[in-house]
């Protein structure tokens, strides 16, 4: 966090606020003319601890987009003590092959790609010695994931996301050929599936099933514009409807071409899409200033 807390120290000295950092660099404490507001953890004191609340959680968050008829990506909650025999008639029925994750939790973590009986009870019980409740979602066939940053309702960043993927040239190892796509291998070549296979020309490895910046995704701006416009009404809708004043809201486009939520996050974090983009340092900037502005209105 020390490149993000340096940001917000600069933008304390732009707008004469005093800033100290606190927790190890978690909590921020901003004040300014008998006003204090405080950034913890890449949240800022602008949504409401209802709000912050369903965010946080994704079994939360699909419930009240359903309510509010926001196309969402399925949700089947379970908690303690499920049903064992509904989860495997889920499993089977969405051909065995689904996402299993933990509700609270962002950056890809905990979230995992099921594709066996025995695993799925593995990685939920695994689960539930840390969560409270776990999702169960279908298998999406993906084109990109997007990630929208909406302040105060309006959209202030789209970018997409690409998975990790290789395609083989014939001549290079799975190693060369990651770390040629995203540096992030470079520092993660543990994160590397059989490192040493060469690929056959024009043959695709996926290195990841996730889209998270996190875990070797990669950033893109270039959207065709009426896909953008529909990705923005749709991030829109849901921090309108659901009264949320600054988070970051992921929508995927599948195969079918379909627009489906996601989740939101109210940690706004762009310190991948800062080192990946020329640009990228001031875009952020700019967002974290006006939601300081924003604190202090």
């Amino acid at each position: 966090m020390d490149s993000f807390n340096e940001m917000i120290k600069k933008i304390g000295e732009e707008l004469g606020i005093k800033v100290t950092i606190l927790s190890e660099g978690w909590t921020l404490v901003l004040e300014k003319d008998n006003k204090i507001h405080y950034i913890t953890g890449y949240q800022f004191d602008l949504n409401n601890r209802g709000v912050g609340n369903i965010i946080a959680d994704k079994g939360l968050f699909w419930d009240l987009l359903r309510y509010k008829n926001i196309p969402i990506i399925e949700h089947y909650v379970i908690f303690h003590d499920y049903d064992k025999n509904k989860v495997l008639d889920y499993f089977n029925n969405h051909h065995r092959k689904i996402i299993v994750k933990g509700n609270i939790g962002n950056a890809g973590k905990e979230v995992f790609m099921v594709t066996s009986q025995e695993e799925l009870f593995m990685v939920i019980d695994n689960l539930f010695i840390k969560q409270y409740s776990v999702s169960l979602c279908p298998y999406y066939d993906i084109i990109n994931e997007y990630r929208v940053i909406v302040l105060d309702n309006k959209v202030r960043n789209v970018f997409g996301k690409i998975k990790p993927k290789i395609i083989g040239d014939g001549v290079n190892n799975v190693r060369k050929l990651a770390c040629d796509f995203n540096n992030y291998y470079q520092d993660h070549l543990d994160k590397i599936p059989n490192p040493d296979y060469i690929p056959k020309l024009n043959e695709e490895i996926e290195l990841d099933f996730r889209f998270n910046l996190t875990k070797g995704a990669k950033s893109f701006t270039n959207i065709p514009n009426d896909l953008k416009e529909e990705i923005e009404k749709l991030a829109i809708s849901v921090t309108r409807k659901l009264n949320i004043t600054f988070a970051s809201v992921d929508i995927i486009y599948t195969k079918e071409g379909e627009l489906l939520v996601l989740e939101a996050n109210g940690a706004v974090t762009m310190n991948r899409f800062i080192l990946q983009n020329n640009n990228g340092y001031n875009i952020a900037y700019n967002i974290y200033l006006d939601a300081v502005k924003l604190m202090f209105k």
